[in-house]
């Protein structure tokens, strides 16, 4: 037999409609505002089904509900041969037709994936989704309201952030070692003082901005602008102008272009020419001036930078043990 026509209890629209209101109010009550970080796949292996070159371009504000109200779930803090492991994990609701107005919308994927991030303001931590759970209530009145997204604390290993809010680009700039093979830009304006920012970043110019550069890199000063027709931007040995020193500039520079139109002032400081301290880049009358400190590569100098890494150590004491002088260590020829 058929089950009775009378009562619709799966296929009333209007009755889910109500429950799913009553869902996405009772976030907006008891939930916090979370920001949901969608994965860019760079690429992608497709026999290990990963991507080690992920970048993350966008992120979107929505409320979601923490499930894990006494604390963080998974095996928590505890030392490991590999030292102190930080395995918090949390599982957080958001409601279907919030995740479909907030990001669905703007975004390709119409339903939250495993590898996408969320960064938690409770703790200003992110967290990277490994499971979403999308049939948690089952099928109340025949409708499905919520995504339960299970995430582990993020493992940081030199993903490129570009959201445009500082506070989840900068997360990890104290343990950022990723060293892009390309140049950095910074473009440049001219207000009774030179203004740069980095082409990359969402940050304002800044005038006469301190910049701490590295030895091995290239940086590009953008002078396109029209503000800096007769001034042309140089590093210099000393930041003012007098008659015994005039012009002294730092080896490995060099400039091209018209100022106003496509002028470039390019540096490539080099451990050979180029010693870790002070320098000054300035109008070539020292009128107005900014401070320019070189620095050890972070990645010939990873220990400088990263005081877990035994890089160095590791490398001195394996020369000790092998000879990579010898061209064939395995046989006699």
């Amino acid at each position: 037999m058929a089950k009775n026509y009378y009562f619709e209890n799966f296929e009333n629209s209007m009755e889910q409609t109500l429950i799913e209101d009553l869902v996405i109010e009772s976030i907006k009550i008891y939930g916090i505002d979370a920001w949901y970080i969608p994965r860019t796949l760079v690429a992608k292996d497709d026999i290990l089904n990963e991507d080690d070159l992920s970048t993350f371009n966008d992120a979107y504000m929505a409320e979601m509900y923490i499930k894990s109200v006494d604390g963080f779930e998974g095996e928590g803090d505890f030392l490991s041969k590999f030292g102190l492991q930080i395995r918090d994990s949390v599982t957080l609701t958001i409601a279907r037709r919030t995740y479909e107005s907030e990001v669905g919308t703007l975004e390709a994927n119409r339903r939250p994936l495993e590898g996408d991030l969320i960064y938690l303001p409770l703790n200003n931590k992110v967290f990277e989704i490994q499971h979403v759970e999308h049939e948690s209530i089952f099928y109340q009145m025949g409708s499905l309201q919520t995504y339960d997204l299970r995430a582990e604390l993020f493992e940081y290993s030199g993903e490129r952030f570009s959201t445009g809010y500082d506070f989840i680009d900068h997360n990890f700039a104290d343990v950022d070692l990723f060293v892009p093979s390309e140049a950095v830009t910074y473009t440049v304006t001219y207000d009774n003082g030179f203004l740069l920012k980095d082409a990359s970043s969402s940050d304002v110019p800044t005038k006469n901005l301190f910049l701490e550069l590295e030895i091995g890199r290239t940086y590009v000063f953008n002078q396109s602008d029209s503000s800096n027709v007769g001034k042309r931007l140089n590093i210099y040995t000393t930041s003012t102008y007098n008659v015994e020193e005039a012009n002294v500039l730092v080896n490995n520079l060099t400039t091209s272009g018209v100022l106003g139109s496509n002028a470039l002032t390019t540096f490539t400081p080099i451990s050979a020419s180029n010693t870790s301290g002070n320098y000054f880049y300035r109008t070539d009358d020292g009128t107005t001036f900014g401070k320019v400190s070189l620095v050890e590569s972070r990645i010939d100098n990873v220990e400088l930078y990263d005081e877990l890494a035994d890089n160095t150590t590791i490398e001195t004491l394996a020369d000790n043990i092998i000879d990579f002088s010898e061209s064939n260590p395995f046989g006699d020829i």
